[in-house]
């Protein structure tokens, strides 16, 4: 009996076109209770997928075409028996070509020996990063009892905490030997579904880099993400939540897609991991609706902002369509906006820093970095690149890069409308001619007076007939240098205001009503210096004025009235007065 099931497995080894002097022997025989004892004798092989000597230095990959069958997942589960191992591998056939974009169930086989002088841990590691069936069973050569591991997104309890991919941990006992049974299912395989043996140094070295840099940069992108909500909240700018949404979707894409979210919330009934692809539309459509406003484009390029808010719009409908395909379709489909997004908005950044906007230098170095690792990762995932086991630490530390870019070119937009916004102040309260307060500016001066204030109304004399015999130029030309005689006399006591005209207004605050009528009299006096200064340039014009004190009236309004009356009344009483 022996020897016929030998002879099987030959004939089975050799129809499966691998080569037979790679697998195991394996010896049933019958106990006196009608059960099987496996024993298994791994032979001597250069092929790791057929038989691996372990020791503290161990770090290999197995190629997913050296391991994997492809088999029946709805009737290969739920496996319960060695004898079912058995059944399923012997059965199946093995895969010709790497599993890079495929999907469905596989079952597989590796046999190890601990050529350890003592008891050792190893780590088995698989290269994928959407797992929703996994399942191992260690068979010991030595007739120990076998161990059961699960290492699914939906039931990893217990396994090492490895972003990105999924793995449990394997105690052999000294020299000990045997064979690992796998059983793998998914929607996709976005990489080559090889198998990493690894000893515990270099598997922890692997776990605080990838956590390390996975962590870091979701950290990155959501704390940006934050400021930018933040600013959207203070500001009410669109493009700061659009900014937001940028970015934030980004980071909780990727904790999603590495298999964060699933660690930290424990779902059992979700495979988490699948969101990313879903949420990346609507990252892409947030992204696409931040330039068009970062930009401007609705002002300054019509078409580009219709191109613009129209792939946002097609975006969100891909985004709200995904969740109704199969995951390889979805995948497919991001994939295809992460090819048409990335050149488009390289495009608009060189076209924008030609035409020098102080944004574009951000923008176009954020996507060219993000541009060119989402290229590497996209042909990692493809039959043109294999066995790249950190695309997606690049992507994520290149997207991390481009997000602080991203939120360096909305500050340089919040830094410009900044100064727009300080511009048009000025322009609106700063009066062009004389480029001293205007009408506004006075108002917004008088709101913040208290009681303890003077107000001294203040015409011009005369700027009539310097017009009409000097000319207009020579009348702008009093006004200015009236502006600038009356501040520097002022000499930081008060503001001059110029309220229309040929009027003015000084606002002087004070300290209590005792100090007020000596000020007055100051006043009154440098007053007085400004009209002989403006009759020794233009004889024929002067100034007359009217000085309030803020405790005449009840408000501003009040005394800023009495003053214009007493500025008519000394007008009148003069007696060289030109009309």
């Amino acid at each position: 009996m022996i020897l016929k099931r030998i002879l099987l497995l030959l004939i089975l080894t050799s129809m499966t076109s691998l080569p037979s002097e790679l697998e195991a022997a394996l010896s049933l025989e019958h106990s006196s209770d009608n059960t099987n004892k496996i024993t298994t004798t791994a032979l001597t092989s250069s092929n790791p997928a057929a038989s691996l000597a372990l020791n503290h230095l161990s770090n290999t990959t197995i190629a997913d075409i050296d391991i994997w069958r492809h088999i029946n997942q709805e009737a290969a589960l739920p496996i319960t028996s060695l004898t079912q191992w058995e059944h399923l591998y012997q059965s199946s056939s093995p895969i010709t070509q790497s599993l890079v974009n495929q999907s469905g169930a596989y079952i597989g086989r590796i046999a190890l020996t601990n050529r350890q002088p003592h008891a050792d841990n190893w780590f088995i590691k698989f290269n994928a990063n959407f797992i929703d069936t996994g399942i191992a069973y260690w068979q010991s050569a030595q007739g120990n009892q076998g161990q059961w591991f699960t290492f699914s997104q939906l039931d990893d309890a217990g396994n090492p905490m490895l972003l990105h991919s999924q793995v449990f941990e394997l105690t052999l006992n000294q020299q000990e030997s045997g064979t690992l049974w796998l059983y793998i299912a998914a929607k996709h395989y976005a990489l080559p579904l090889t198998v990493n043996i690894s000893s515990s140094p270099h598997f922890f070295k692997q776990q605080f880099i990838t956590n390390s840099v996975t962590l870091l940069a979701i950290a990155v992108m959501l704390t940006l993400a934050l400021i930018a909500l933040m600013l959207y909240v203070k500001t009410h700018y669109r493009v700061t939540l659009a900014c937001a949404g940028y970015i934030g979707l980004h980071g909780v894409g990727w904790a999603a897609a590495s298999g964060f979210i699933d660690d930290m919330l424990n779902l059992e009934s979700v495979n988490s991991t699948y969101w990313g692809m879903i949420i990346f539309p609507f990252a892409i459509a947030a992204a696409a609706r931040f330039t068009q406003l970062l930009f401007n484009f609705e002002r300054l390029h019509k078409p580009l902002a219709t191109l613009f808010n129209g792939l946002a719009i097609l975006c969100l409908l891909l985004g709200l369509t995904l969740p109704l395909l199969s995951f390889s379709a979805a995948f497919t489909v991001s994939h295809i906006i992460a090819l048409l997004w990335v050149p488009l908005a390289i495009a608009v950044g060189i076209n924008m820093l030609v035409y020098k906007d102080f944004r574009a230098k951000y923008y176009l170095l954020g996507n060219l970095v993000y541009g060119l690792s989402l290229l590497y990762y996209m042909l990692s995932h493809s039959h043109i690149i294999t066995g790249q086991s950190h695309s997606e630490l690049v992507v994520l530390a290149a997207l991390a890069v481009d997000c602080v870019c991203i939120l360096l070119s909305l500050t340089a937009w919040l830094q410009q409308k900044k100064q727009d916004y300080s511009r048009a102040y000025y322009q609106a309260r700063i009066d062009p001619l004389t480029q001293i307060g205007n009408r506004y500016a006075l108002s917004e001066a008088l709101k913040e007076l208290t009681t303890n204030y003077i107000i001294i109304f203040i015409d011009f004399d005369g700027i009539k007939r310097v017009n009409d015999r000097l000319g207009h130029d020579q009348g702008d030309e009093l006004l200015r240098y009236g502006a600038r005689l009356m501040s520097t006399t002022l000499n930081g006591q008060g503001q001059v205001f110029r309220t229309g005209g040929d009027e003015f207004v000084w606002l002087v605050s004070t300290t209590d009503s005792i100090a007020s009528t000596q000020l007055i009299d100051e006043l009154a006096a440098l007053l007085q210096q400004c009209h002989t200064a403006l009759t020794t340039k233009w004889p024929m014009s002067g100034i007359s004025y009217g000085i309030a004190h803020g405790q005449e009236g009840r408000n501003q309004s009040e005394c800023l009235a009495l003053a214009d009356q007493r500025m008519y009344q000394h007008k009148r009483a003069k007696t060289s007065v030109f009309p």
